[in-house]
Parts: C-alpha cells; sequence; structure tokens
C-alpha cells in the first residue's frame, strides 16, 4: 500500500476510532454513579479537579511526544491507559481510588488530544487537500456527536438496571477504540534539517519553540483561549445538568434522553458548520457564539420550566464551536509543533475547568442550581468580551502577514 493510500486509510480510520473514543455511554451518568457510590457534589467537583489538573500537568509534554514520537504512539498509549482507568472506576470505592481513576483518564485524554486531530490535518496536509478539513472535521465531529448521543442513551438505559453494566460495556468499547488506534499511518512530517540536528533536550526545545509559535501568532493564542473558554462553559452546564434535572424528579433514561437529543443537535451543528462560517465569517461565528451561551445560562437561572431547551439550545454552540474554531487553529500553525500546540488548547481547557467546575458544584450545593447558573453567566461575560476584542485586533495583522 502507498503511503498516500495509507494517508487516505487515515480518514476512515478516524471515523471508526473517533466514534469509539466518544462511545463513551459513562459520560451522562458518571456524576450520578459517585453520588450513588457516595461521593458529595463538592467531592464530585473536587474530582472533576484532578481530572484537570492532571491535564494541566501532562497536556503539554503529552502533546510533545506526539509530536517528536508519532502521534499514533501517542493515541495508542492513551487508549491502553483509559482501558486501566475504566478498570478502576469500577473496582474503586473511595475517594481516593476514583481520584486515581481519574487521573489515568486524563492522561489517556492527553495522549490523544492533539495527535488524533492532528493525525487528519497532517494528513490531509501530505495529500495537498487541507481545504477539505474543516468539511472532514465537520463529519468527524457529526459522527462523534451521534456516538455520544448513542452512548448516553445506552448509559442512562444500563444505569436504570445496574450502574455496573454500564461501566463494563464502556471498558469494552474502550478496547475497541484501542484496535482501531492500531490502524492508523503515521503521516511524514518534512522538519528543517537544522532543526533536527540541534542537540540537547528535545522536549524543552519542542515547548520554547511552540511558544515562540503562539508569540507570533496572538490571534491564535486568543482563539484557543476563547476556544477553551466556551468549552468548559458547555462542558460544566453538560455535566452538572445531570443531577439538576435529576433534582426536578427526571429518571435516568430520561436525563440520557436529553443528553441524547443535545449530541444530535450539535452533530447536526457540526456537519454544517462550515455553512454557517461562509455567512458569519470569523466575527459573526465567535459574537454568534458567546450570546447564545449567555442567553442559554441566563434562561437555565431564571425560567425553570424551559430548563431542557435551554440545556439544548448550548449544543447548537458546541457544533460549531468545534468545527469552526479547529480550522482557524489548524490552518495557522506548523505541522512539526501541532499536536503540542493541540495540547496547549486542551491544556487551557482544564485550567478553566479547575476553577469552574468546583466553584459551580460548591455554589450549587450552597445556594441551588438556577442561581449558580445565573452567577457563572454573569462572571463569563466580561471574559468573553476581553477575548473578542484581543482576537479582532491580532486577525487583520496575521492574515496580512500571510500565517
Amino acid at each position: 500500500m502507498s503511503i498516500n493510500d495509507k494517508l487516505k486509510r487515515n480518514i476512515l480510520v478516524s471515523y471508526i476510532y473517533n466514534f469509539l473514543l466518544q462511545l463513551n455511554i459513562t459520560s451522562a451518568i458518571w456524576v450520578l454513579y459517585l453520588a450513588f457510590r457516595g461521593m458529595s457534589l463538592v467531592e464530585i467537583g473536587l474530582l472533576e479537579s484532578v481530572y484537570h489538573i492532571t491535564g494541566v500537568l501532562f497536556e503539554l509534554p503529552t502533546g510533545v511526544i506526539a509530536d517528536l514520537y508519532g502521534k499514533k504512539f501517542s493515541v495508542v498509549t492513551g487508549r491502553i491507559v483509559s482501558v486501566i482507568s475504566c478498570i478502576l472506576m469500577i473496582t474503586s470505592d473511595s475517594f481516593l481510588g476514583f481520584a486515581i481513576s481519574f487521573s489515568l483518564s486524563s492522561a489517556a485524554m492527553n495522549l490523544n488530544s492533539g495527535a488524533a486531530e492532528a493525525l487528519v490535518y497532517d494528513s490531509l496536509k501530505e495529500l495537498g487537500e487541507e481545504e477539505k478539513y474543516k468539511k472532514i472535521w465537520g463529519n468527524l465531529a457529526f459522527v462523534m456527536s451521534i456516538a455520544q448521543g448513542l452512548a448516553v442513551l445506552l448509559g442512562g438505559i444500563l444505569a436504570d438496571v445496574r450502574f455496573l453494566y454500564a461501566y463494563i460495556f464502556g471498558t469494552i468499547v474502550q478496547i475497541g477504540a484501542l484496535i482501531a488506534a492500531y490502524s492508523f499511518s503515521e503521516p511524514p512530517i518534512h522538519k528543517d534539517k537544522k532543526q533536527e540536528k540541534k542537540q540537547g533536550n528535545l522536549i524543552v526545545n519542542q515547548l520554547v519553540t511552540s511558544i515562540k509559535v503562539l508569540k507570533a501568532r496572538r490571534m491564535v493564542l486568543y482563539l484557543i483561549l476563547f476556544s477553551s473558554l466556551v468549552a468548559s462553559l458547555q462542558t460544566t452546564v453538560f455535566f452538572y445538568s445531570q443531577q439538576y434535572f435529576s433534582d426536578m424528579s427526571y429518571s435516568k433514561t430520561a436525563i440520557a434522553i436529553i443528553c441524547a437529543l443535545s449530541s444530535l443537535i450539535e452533530a447536526i451543528s457540526s456537519k454544517y458548520a462550515y455553512r454557517v462560517e461562509k455567512v458569519l465569517k470569523l466575527r459573526g461565528t465567535l459574537i454568534s457564539i458567546a450570546l447564545v451561551n449567555i442567553f442559554s445560562l441566563l434562561g437555565l437561572a431564571l425560567i425553570k420550566n424551559l430548563s431542557i431547551e435551554f440545556f439544548l439550545v448550548t449544543s447548537i454552540t458546541g457544533g460549531l464551536a468545534f468545527t469552526i474554531f479547529s480550522d482557524y487553529i489548524n490552518s495557522r500553525i506548523p505541522s512539526e509543533y501541532r499536536a503540542t500546540i493541540l495540547s496547549f488548547e486542551s491544556l487551557c481547557f482544564s485550567v478553566f475547568m479547575i476553577c469552574v467546575f468546583p466553584l459551580f458544584g460548591l455554589l450549587a450545593e450552597k445556594i441551588g442550581f438556577s442561581i449558580t447558573f445565573g452567577i457563572i453567566a454573569l462572571l463569563y461575560i466580561p471574559v468573553m468580551m476581553f477575548l473578542m476584542l484581543k482576537i479582532r485586533k491580532h486577525q487583520v495583522k496575521l492574515d496580512s502577514d500571510g500565517v
């Protein structure tokens, strides 16, 4: 099989791999599961912080590993660690045990984040088909969202029978993702020969150079921050809404159906994101995503009878942001530093989650979910405005420089 055929096969493998990766049937029930196992909302918030603290510590090093030793190596190793995490989640019965499981799960995602995305973009780049990335990544996002929808539906149904069944099935799916990961082929990266001859600490050199790339491309930096901020908002709403709807007396199956519908909406939004971006352009997309998310949070805070509707609205912007921002960021960074810089994006997301997730859990436990949604909305407004102004400032310079 020629190198071009292998690279084309990477796209097909990506559909299978990412479908299995996102078929995480515990994603809509883990908050309920931990509560069932005796964890308080504060402890649940702390466990999520453990997850993201691990992400902060390992995100950039794992991105560097992917750039230096191969994206496939990073992805495969991540799935092995994920399987171990799943087993610990089933067998643990204490905060410490769950914390170790969350740490391993985070490390697994660190090894995957950036590397799996870079595999797709670099394969297309080597084939000379980068212009197809936005559409292909939108299709991949569609597949991933469908998988998420099926996952939360299956997870809710199995959890209503017995939580253990959901976690056993989830472990089997991760083993399937590991098998799929072995089918990837590493795309060749054409590095500068002088760079290849440099001696010393390769990891430090990779990090330093990646930082220089971001300093030269400030728009990319602020896009990463904005993308991470939006993702942290939507992730927090998604996970805590499980308990919010449970407090409203919805069954686990009903909550799973709501989450599955959310994933379906996000899937459709992802698939057609490239069309939306053609109309709105970057500035319009940023403004729309910010306004819709703030509007939805305020709606969750003020109109409880329409909480499901407002929850579902956030899914629209989730699909748009995931696809559009990925294209803008990838098209403006060099291939040899792609996984490292994309890992920096995941690191930013983790930092936001470390701050927001336990704060949300603490506030929700003390003053209730509705008021907490409103407070979080008000906190996000000035930060989003600041980042949008910075992106607008640097966009013209970056595009005029042709980078």
